[in-house]
C-alpha cells in the first residue's frame, strides 16, 4: 500500500476494521483492569460500585484505538454510502478484491483513468476529515495536496 490511507481503506473493504473493533470491544470486556483485593481478612467493602454493563461502556468509552476505528468507519461509511453505485464497485474492487485497474475497469466498461480519478476524489474526500484519527496526519495531508496537483 502506498500510504496509511490507502490501507485504513482497504482494512475497511476488507472487513478488517470491523473485525479490529469487535476484537476490541472483546477485549475490553474480558481483559478488565481489575485490581487484586488487598484487604485480606477484612470485610467488605460498603461503598463499592459494580454495575458490568456501565463499566465496560465506561472502559470502551476511554479506549483512544477504539474510539478512532469507530470515528474512521464512521467516516468511511458516509462517505461510502454518497458515491454512487459504480464508484462503490470500483472502491469495493480495487480496495475490497485487490483486483487492477486495467481489470476493474475492463469489468465497469470505464477508462483506468477515471477509476484513478474516482479513487482520487474519494480519498481527498475523506482525507481531511480522517486526518486527527490516522497516527501519521501528516502523510495524508501530503497525499492530498499531491491528489489535487
Amino acid at each position: 500500500m502506498a500510504d496509511r490511507l490507502d490501507k485504513l481503506l482497504s482494512d475497511y473493504f476488507t472487513g478488517r476494521l470491523a473485525t479490529n473493533i469487535r476484537l476490541r470491544k472483546m477485549e475490553l470486556q474480558f481483559n478488565s483492569d481489575r485490581t487484586p483485593d488487598e484487604n485480606i481478612g477484612g470485610g467488605s467493602k460498603k461503598n463499592d460500585y459494580n454495575n458490568p454493563v456501565e463499566l465496560r461502556m465506561i472502559r470502551e468509552q476511554r479506549d483512544t484505538q477504539l474510539q478512532q476505528w469507530i470515528l474512521q468507519k464512521d467516516i468511511i461509511d458516509s462517505f461510502y454510502v454518497i458515491t454512487i453505485a459504480k464508484q462503490q464497485r470500483v472502491l469495493k474492487a480495487y480496495y475490497g478484491k485487490n483486483q487492477s485497474w486495467v481489470e476493474i475497469s475492463l469489468n465497469e466498461h470505464i477508462g483506468e483513468r477515471t477509476c484513478l480519478r474516482w479513487r482520487d476524489d474519494f480519498k481527498s474526500g475523506i482525507a481531511g476529515h480522517l486526518y486527527s484519527t490516522v497516527e501519521n496526519g501528516v502523510s495524508i495531508v501530503a497525499d492530498k495536496r499531491r491528489l489535487q496537483a
